[in-house]
């Protein structure tokens, strides 16, 4: 089977991210200047600095390759379906991670499916009017979804498997909220309370290399290396009702451009290629969720499109995945040693 196009596809995901918005920077200190800590005071957000803020979570969001030709479409997914993922947050960072194991309902099956290993670190960063994220995110194994066209498959039969199909991305993304009434920490970290309704403008700019390389010992196999920019406008709101229930809503849309070196290899030499696009995506989020003193737990749920055309092809790449994730939290009091060594950090360098 001819499977050159896979690694065309310069897929998008989610997963979690940080760097800097320098092109957001003059607005950000127009807005910084405005606000005081007064908002606090009048009762809109609660922090919990004296907290740690620990979560336990399962989602779905997962990396897939999907390419739409006029002759064939080609549909790879790892065989990991549901992530497990635990995170630690205290006042304004937080760290998490998160794998795929195998005692999770959807993430076995690995006769049919075959053998997926995922492994995702990140960090998150949320100042007075900003955001940075880091994230690193490495999957092994894959499988061809939609294999029923391309061979005839009885019920039970394998999928086409990819077992030394790998895929490792770095992210970084940062943001930009206006309204000092609108607790972004809330939403993430759960190191804030909010206790009023209240919303903001986030403009967002996101930078990603990654890479898509099959390293199995068949003839012709391909690597490509992938550098993603983009920026765009968004919004989120959250509704409160008796301090500690909400829902939130949130839109994004981002402009992006994609530049992929396609390396196929050959046994005469290795063949060099390299594609210039440019991406449109969008995101649109909904939740609910309760945020006490002690326990937290909520619900969110993504709708997230990316489309473009590869350069000198009429191969398009598409991208629209729904994810969910369901986290449930417990905060306990912060030894006195964390207190004193963050708070010397937030005094030097905030």
């Amino acid at each position: 089977m001819e499977i050159k196009y896979i690694f065309q596809a310069k897929s998008t995901c989610k997963i979690f991210l940080a760097g800097v918005a320098l092109c957001l920077s003059g607005i950000g200190i127009q807005a910084q200047t405005q606000d005081s800590v007064a908002v606090i005071e009048d009762g809109w957000i609660k922090k919990m600095d004296d907290n740690i803020a620990m979560d336990i979570s399962l989602n779905n969001a997962k990396e897939i390759f999907e390419v739409r030709s006029p002759n064939q479409n080609i549909i790879i997914h790892p065989n990991a379906d549901i992530n497990l993922r635990y995170s630690l947050n205290y006042k304004f960072i937080s760290l998490g991670f998160q794998m795929a194991p195998d005692f999770i309902p959807g993430n076995g099956d690995e006769d049919s499916k075959g053998d997926t290993k995922s492994f995702s670190l990140g960090t998150t960063l949320i100042l007075k009017h900003s955001f940075f994220e880091l994230s690193y995110v490495k999957v092994k194994g894959f499988y061809l979804d939609n294999t029923d066209d391309f061979m005839a498959r009885l019920p039970g039969d394998p999928y086409i498997q990819f077992p030394d199909l790998r895929y490792k991305a770095f992210s970084i993304s940062s943001g930009y909220y206006n309204n000092s009434r609108f607790s972004f920490k809330s939403l993430t970290s759960q190191t804030e309370r909010q206790l009023k309704s209240a919303g903001s403008f986030i403009p967002m700019f996101n930078l990603r290399y990654y890479i898509v390389d099959d390293q199995s010992s068949i003839s012709d196999t391909q690597k490509s290396n992938n550098w993603e920019a983009s920026i765009g406008p968004g919004y989120a709101y959250t509704f409160v009702a008796q301090e500690k229930f909400y829902a939130s809503v949130g839109a994004q849309a981002n402009l992006g451009y994609l530049n992929t070196k396609l390396t196929t290899r050959q046994p005469t030499g290795d063949v060099i290629s390299n594609q210039d696009n440019f991406l449109f995506r969008w995101d649109g989020k909904v939740g609910v969720g309760y945020n006490g003193n002690t326990f937290y737990t909520g619900l969110y749920t993504t709708l997230s499109g990316t489309q473009y055309k590869q350069e000198g092809t009429t191969v398009r790449n598409f991208d629209t995945r729904v994810y969910h994730h369901l986290f449930l939290g417990i905060r306990i009091k912060a030894p006195d040693y964390l207190k004193r060594k963050v708070s010397q950090f937030e005094q030097r360098f905030l």
